[in-house]
């Protein structure tokens, strides 16, 4: 069971194969929530049952199915 948020940082410096390992460490069943940062970006992740499903452009939830 994952719970929790993970995040992964990602640094000016670091190279393709550096942020492919970071994603890879990340359990299962957890999907991106967010970015943070600008020139360091931090990218957080949550469990997918946690998730906030897409809004569309007008703000509205998109019709289940």
């Amino acid at each position: 069971m994952v719970s929790g948020d993970y995040a992964v940082t990602i640094y000016p410096a670091d190279r393709p194969a550096d942020v492919m390992q970071a994603w890879a460490s990340l359990p299962d069943k957890v999907g991106f929530a967010e970015a943070l940062g600008d020139v360091e970006v931090t990218l957080v992740f949550r469990p997918v049952g946690e998730l906030v499903p897409p809004r569309e452009s007008d703000g509205r939830l998109p019709a289940p199915g």
